[in-house]
């Protein structure tokens, strides 16, 4: 029995490493067993997730840039550390503005700049199996800050960096090298202000948009603008188009820029005078602003301020999801609303103030990272209030409807939920197969250091359901799963043998009463359904006594024979099965009366199989051992 124990277990880790991401959201999947501060995420299309962070190291290196890769099973595969990207770049005890992106083909790119001697901007290319694409200290760039990374179908990309005043950008093709002879310069909207790149987006033809600041001043604020430049760099629109009028936004944060075909939307809040709006702005092909020059507003109220404004766009959808902070004028309370527009006339779905997902209270609940949608519905981060005064201590995901209703019953699901360390870096990245995740650095008192951590979030997951019939022909049992929402099965068939399978077959060795118990598996949980059978066989000790029927040599080395003394010609059938239950030979043959000898050679692994024998109506089952 104990051995029997032993198999099942064996079994059933096998089954519990087919995934790292766990349902305790105190515990969580820990990125990198290193400290990191600073650090950002982006998922792959087929579910993985890169996780980039700046390692902190002893005076005067202070820190190194480090990646690492979480497959879709949450399995990190850069090591327990994760893979060096860059511990060159000149650093000081502070990092600074950076960026993380993915081509088509899941390569990340990293852009970044030292804030040690000489401001130096790096950009590396790094392929999924860890490769360097552009060398193993990436391509500096020169000297400057902000360093942002637009990569191109075609396998080029294009980066931006500020090396002073006025940003700058530069093509390069796959490879690192630089494209053009000279970096272009981003123009103002005004002569004369200040400039650094945005956000970017390609177009169909091989152009491509940036939406870029333009500051009067030495402050944050700037008015966003954008320009559509050509594959050479040439200004396409003889201007700059201003996004807005009046509402001010500050250069060094990141607004979501999304895109359906050549048409784009730029989500943004920003001050109006001494309030905070919130607006959808829509920017045509051809530099148009269909919606006007502040684009469509999150909603008409002008009591509470809107701030940190996301959006999110499904391919083929009519609708732009949006979601907004709002707070009191005091800014002392906080909450969260919703909003769905048009993405032709920009006209609100949602009321024209909006509809509230958490109101505006001292509880401060309010989104953490990016808008995502699974099946055109909003999922997002929040933090409830519990925090240490400033940064939150728990993280909770949240699913919406396609009203903007809650999805799920109990409204929020725990993430992260470790209360000894405060959350920060917060992210969620894009969904794939109905799952997101979202990774954060915390500060545990357990451990004493910053590190990055990851959740999955299965959204539409649902515990597995256990489930299974059978049919019986005298030993023979056939096994058919109905269970529902199972990745993994497992069957104990309860003759002290293991299947692993949704369909199997099986032959018992004796007649009997056996215990089948079927174990089913998924990310979000497991299941088990146990089942009595009975099997009935004239059984092996009748065939031997009735016809002297015996396996010669047993044990054997895959070449043995099948004694019999028949007293009457029959038909005799035999089908040899591994103790798995897989057929690996049968074969039916006309025998004559007296001692007969049916010889069998195969090329049979070593191991235990079983003879199912009919002779007329009568059916047995003889065992036997292959060795080396």
């Amino acid at each position: 029995m104990k051995k029997n124990l032993l198999t099942l277990a064996l079994i059933l880790v096998a089954v519990s490493l087919f995934a790292q991401w766990t349902d305790e959201t105190d515990v969580n999947t820990l990125v990198a067993a290193t400290e990191a501060e600073d650090m950002q995420a982006v998922g792959t299309s087929d579910g993985k997730t890169y996780v980039a962070y700046w390692h902190n190291l002893p005076a005067p290196e202070y820190y190194e840039m480090r990646l690492q890769l979480l497959d879709e099973n949450g399995y990190p595969l850069f090591g327990p550390e994760g893979m060096l990207v860059n511990n060159v770049v000149p650093m000081s005890s502070f990092t600074v503005l950076w960026s993380i992106t993915v081509d088509a083909q899941d390569n990340v790119y990293l852009g970044f700049n030292g804030s040690g001697a000489g401001n130096l901007a790096y950009v590396h290319k790094i392929a999924p199996d860890g490769t360097q694409l552009w060398g193993s200290t990436g391509v500096n760039v020169g000297a400057g800050y902000d360093v942002k990374v637009l990569p191109l179908s075609n396998g080029e990309a294009i980066v931006s960096w500020l090396p002073g005043n006025e940003g700058v950008f530069q093509k390069f093709d796959a490879d690192g090298n630089a494209v053009w002879a000279d970096p272009v310069t981003i123009q103002p909207l005004v002569a004369g202000h200040k400039t650094s790149a945005g956000e970017f987006a390609e177009m169909s033809n091989g152009d491509f948009v940036m939406i870029f600041h333009d500051r009067g001043g030495f402050g944050l604020s700037s008015i966003p603008g954008a320009q559509r430049y050509d594959s050479d760099g040439n200004a396409v629109w003889t201007l700059p188009v201003a996004l807005t009028d009046g509402v001010y936004t500050v250069f060094n944060r990141r607004y979501p820029l999304r895109q359906d075909g050549d048409n784009l939307y730029f989500g943004y809040s920003g001050a109006v005078g001494l309030k905070f709006y919130s607006y959808l702005q829509r920017l045509n092909p051809d530099g148009t602003l269909p919606w006007g020059i502040n684009g469509s507003d999150f909603s008409t109220q002008s009591a509470d301020y809107e701030r940190e404004t996301e959006i999110a766009y499904s391919p083929g959808s009519d609708y732009v999801w949006a979601i907004c902070e709002y707070t009191d004028p005091s800014q002392g309370m906080a909450g969260e609303y919703v909003q769905k527009f048009d993405k032709v006339t920009g006209a609100r779905q949602l009321s024209d103030l909006g509809k509230v997902v958490f109101p505006i209270d001292a509880a401060y609940v309010s989104h953490r990272g990016d808008l995502q949608l699974i099946d055109d519905q909003p999922l997002f981060i929040v933090s409830d209030g519990t925090s240490n005064g400033v940064f939150p201590l728990d993280l909770l995901a949240v699913y919406l409807d396609a009203n903007g209703d809650f999805a799920w019953p109990e409204e929020t699901r725990p993430v992260a939920t470790n209360d000894t360390g405060v959350k920060g870096r917060i992210q969620l990245n894009r969904p794939a197969s109905g799952n997101s995740v979202c990774v954060w650095t915390e500060n545990r008192t357990s451990v004493g250091e910053s590190r990055p951590y990851a959740q999955q979030i299965a959204v539409a997951c649902l515990a597995p359901t256990a489930g299974f019939s059978f049919s019986l022909n005298e030993l023979e049992a056939a096994f058919t799963s109905t269970a529902i929402d199972a990745d993994s099965i497992v069957w104990d068939l309860g003759d002290g043998n293991f299947a692993i399978g949704e369909d199997i077959t099986h032959i018992y060795a004796f007649s009997g009463t056996y215990t089948v118990c079927q174990y089913v598996y998924n990310a979000c949980g497991a299941d088990t359904l146990c089942q009595e059978i009975t099997v009935v066989s004239t059984g092996v000790a009748d065939l031997a006594q009735l016809y002297g029927m015996e396996i010669f040599p047993n044990p054997n080395h895959g070449v043995f024979s099948i004694r019999m003394d028949l007293p009457e010609p029959a038909r005799v059938s035999y089908r040899i099965f591994t103790v798995l239950g897989k057929l690996v030979g049968e074969e039916t043959v006309e025998l004559t009366s007296g001692k007969q000898v049916i010889s069998m050679q195969g090329a049979l692994p070593v191991g235990s199989y079983l003879v199912n024998i009919q002779v007329g109506g009568q059916n047995g089952v003889l065992l036997f051992e292959v060795v080396r």
